[in-house]
């Protein structure tokens, strides 16, 4: 089999329309590109504000907008205008999929809601991103990854503690897990479609996907947590109205339902300083933790009798850890890291983005690949999210220009090289030079 030939890929032949900006939907509709799906992005006149985002290098180009939207084409026209209105009914009566994540108090005002997108095309799966789910105070709004991750409890668990507020989590790990599911959701509404013939509407949203990233450490048992909870909440109320800062109450947290938790005590699953750099250890079963021990010749204070609610035990494991501390800064990352898998303990480096490009498993995994982009040349980013042995998955181009495919699309529509010219001087359409 010809792994570049375009026609293998899983979803050859798929059509996809996507109304979508910045980060989530546009990352799923990468994953669908890579697949094989021909995806059209329809963008405003002024388009998509991650083109001005991160990173900006030319007029309508930068970094953050070019490793988001390889793949796709790009027509830019006037959403709210009659006539374009007419152009998207035939865009969509020719798409398998639409990728909508329009605010859904715009879907209305657009004409661009599931009710009026199945009536031009029945069999059409609609992918609706409410960022904060349809319903409740939040769900007619526009979403963020920030927002999202305050409000599900994500961000207390992952931000850091910057002068004693939340930091930003960045990247903004719901809009990227968002695309994901999105891609997953879509392909799954395919499936269905190709056993019965019916298209459907399918949801993701951002808050719904940052409750599932921090998956075991947001439950709640009858038999064991309404006292911790009633706990936490009148303790973190006095440290509020104290002023005390993000770190204390998140360590009160921690300290309330999981006693013992936390930095100080946390030996075996974590990032140790070297004497040159960091480097990462994960050994969480017993056997594993005991060939942490022996390659670093420690004692585990931990025995049967331990209770790490007693003051005496517990200042026992943290005079450990510190032990185990001293001991990894006294050798190079590489040495530690060759000792520990050496035994069989998961060990890795910790690289800092510039670094994975040269980080031999990520290379020898293909897990980066290079494009060319037509004004910014070459460019190194992420792989596929998923490998394939019969049907490969690759992408083939780059992003698009703002409006970088108008002309073509149109004339894909039927539209004559006079009336697309028309809709370009009018205004109602964009065609990159």
């Amino acid at each position: 089999m010809d792994q570049r030939d375009v026609t293998k890929r899983p979803l050859h032949g798929v059509k996809i329309l996507e109304f979508a900006t910045i980060l989530a939907i546009p990352s799923c509709a990468v994953h669908l590109s890579d697949m094989g799906a021909e995806v059209i992005k329809v963008e405003s006149l002024t388009g998509d504000p991650h083109r001005y985002g991160l990173g900006p290098i030319l007029p309508n180009e930068s970094k953050g907008f070019t490793v988001i939207n390889r793949g796709k084409r790009s027509i830019s026209i006037d959403l709210g205008a009659e006539e374009t209105i007419k152009i998207i009914q035939r865009l969509v009566e020719r798409s398998d999929v639409v990728l909508m994540s329009l605010k859904l108090s715009d879907l209305q005002k657009f004409g661009l809601g599931y009710e009026d997108i199945n009536e031009w095309n029945p069999s059409i799966i609609y992918l609706e991103h409410a960022p904060y789910g349809p319903k409740g105070p939040y769900g007619q709004e526009g979403g963020y990854d920030v927002v999202a991750q305050g409000m599900s409890g994500l961000g207390s668990i992952m931000a850091g503690d910057i002068a004693g507020v939340p930091g930003t989590i960045n990247p903004a790990v719901a809009d990227v897990a968002t695309g994901l599911a999105s891609a997953l959701a879509v392909v799954t509404a395919l499936r269905h479609r190709d056993s019965t013939g019916e298209g459907q509407k399918v949801s993701t949203s951002l808050l719904q996907t940052s409750l599932i990233l921090a998956m075991n450490r947001i439950h709640w048992f009858a038999a064991t947590d309404p006292p911790a909870w009633e706990r936490v909440s009148l303790a973190l109320t006095e440290a509020q109205a104290s002023g005390a800062g993000f770190a204390e109450q998140r360590t009160i947290f921690n300290q309330l339902t999981n006693p013992g938790g936390g930095q100080a005590t946390n030996t075996y699953f974590r990032y140790y300083r070297a004497s040159d750099k960091f480097f990462a250890v994960g050994a969480l079963s017993h056997g594993l933790r005991a060939k942490f021990c022996q390659v670093l010749d420690v004692v585990d204070p931990r025995t049967e009798d331990f209770d790490m609610n007693r003051s005496q035990d517990y200042d026992k494991l943290v005079q450990f850890t510190r032990q185990c501390e001293d001991i990894v800064r006294s050798q190079t990352a590489d040495f530690w890291i060759a000792e520990l898998r050496q035994t069989g303990v998961p060990s890795g480096p910790f690289n800092f983005p510039h670094e994975i490009f040269d980080e031999e498993q990520i290379v020898a995994n293909e897990f980066v690949l290079s494009l060319e982009h037509s004004k910014l040349g070459e460019y190194k980013t992420y792989g596929t999210a998923i490998k394939m042995e019969k049907t490969p998955v690759f992408p083939t181009v780059s992003s698009p220009g703002l409006g970088e495919h108008t002309t073509q699309i149109l004339g894909e529509l039927g539209y004559s090289a006079d009336h697309i010219e028309q809709l370009i001087r009018d205004g109602l359409v964009i065609q990159a030079e």
